[in-house]
């Protein structure tokens, strides 16, 4: 072959037209081929076939069911939709049967000779007795009660499959920002200290924990100087997440000064050792000057080291208020 001509695969054909062109019965069924099957290899290279959206199944009257709008991609690459919810009538099957519900794509052609020739194109439902084969997408296993009727609690989604994208087609990279980040939010729920802080002579209080929020401990009712509170909190990651980009805080009250260090801990594999980095260490002052004032506070704090081990890395958070403290939220913005 010479180095000049281009190396070409063929890999179909699809019709072109000129002026005055005599046009048969053949090219314009290629025509509609060459889409139906482009759009067939489209789904099937992209998707993993099953139902996309829809199409559940909710009990309608005691031996009827009805499946809601949806579409699905079939094994084939073709798709099946119901823009309109339907009923179907399970009567035909008796007591305590179980009943596999189907959606599969049909074509019917029009007669020959009639003017207008067409093909019709359905999304066809199949019944059939679970376990046994009835064709087409399983979209739930229906049971009926001892007297045939539809039990209402009882439909299985179990044998359904889903249409996802293939591994590989889409990557994380080319998600959009916002699918690639993402804000986990938590209640402040710490342990208290074993170690003692540096800079100070004994272990801090530890923080009353509420459902919603972790307050320092009331030295008014336990007649104590107010010292107020220390305490440590795992900050769960995602499964593949592999940068930790924002921490915000938020709360109620900070009368002294809250002290926080965000960790990077976990396994060095290479070392084969335990790990433990600071991302963040950084505190916040009140600006309170008198009993009466507000000192709510939110802060959001940028983190210059990102990147996390997506098989061996944790986090966690240490938080020293000195005075009387509420936290209300603790919150890392986490990604790929």
């Amino acid at each position: 072959m010479d180095a000049k001509t281009p190396n070409k695969i063929p890999i179909g054909q699809r019709p072109t037209y000129f002026r005055g062109q005599l046009l048969l019965e053949n090219d314009f069924l290629d025509e509609q081929r060459y889409h139906v099957e482009a759009r067939k290899r489209h789904n099937r290279s992209l998707y993993d076939w099953g139902v996309v959206s829809g199409l559940t199944i909710a009990r309608e009257r005691d031996k009827w069911v009805r499946i809601s709008p949806g579409s699905a991609i079939d094994e084939s690459g073709q798709e099946i939709f119901l823009d309109e919810s339907t009923t179907v009538d399970l009567s035909a099957f008796g007591p305590n049967e179980k009943i596999a519900v189907a959606l599969a794509y049909e074509e019917d052609s029009n007669a020959a000779g009639t003017p207008e020739k067409r093909i019709d194109c359905y999304a066809a439902v199949t019944l059939a007795r679970d376990g046994q084969a009835s064709g087409g997408l399983i979209l739930a296993i229906v049971a009926l009660d001892g007297q045939g009727k539809v039990i209402g609690d009882a439909i299985d989604y179990s044998q359904t499959r889903y249409a996802r994208p293939k591994p590989g087609s889409i990557t994380a990279a080319q998600l959009h920002d916002n699918l690639r980040k993402g804000w986990l939010r938590l209640p402040f729920r710490p342990s208290p200290l074993v170690d003692i802080p540096e800079g100070e002579k004994e272990l801090p209080p530890a923080f009353r924990v509420g459902v919603t929020r972790a307050l320092t401990p009331d030295h008014n009712d336990a007649n104590m100087k107010d010292r107020g509170a220390g305490g440590t909190m795992a900050i769960p990651i995602p499964p593949s997440m592999t940068q930790v980009t924002r921490f915000r805080i938020a709360g109620t009250t900070n009368e002294g000064e809250i002290h926080l260090l965000l960790y990077a801990g976990g396994w060095d594999i290479e070392k084969n050792e335990h790990y433990r980095k600071i991302l963040l260490d950084e505190k916040i002052t009140s600006d309170k000057k008198s009993t009466s004032q507000d000192t709510r506070f939110v802060k959001t704090f940028e983190i210059k080291e990102t990147q996390l081990d997506a098989e061996f890395s944790t986090l966690s958070v240490l938080l020293r208020g000195t005075r009387r403290t509420s936290i209300s939220l603790i919150a890392v913005e986490l990604g790929y």
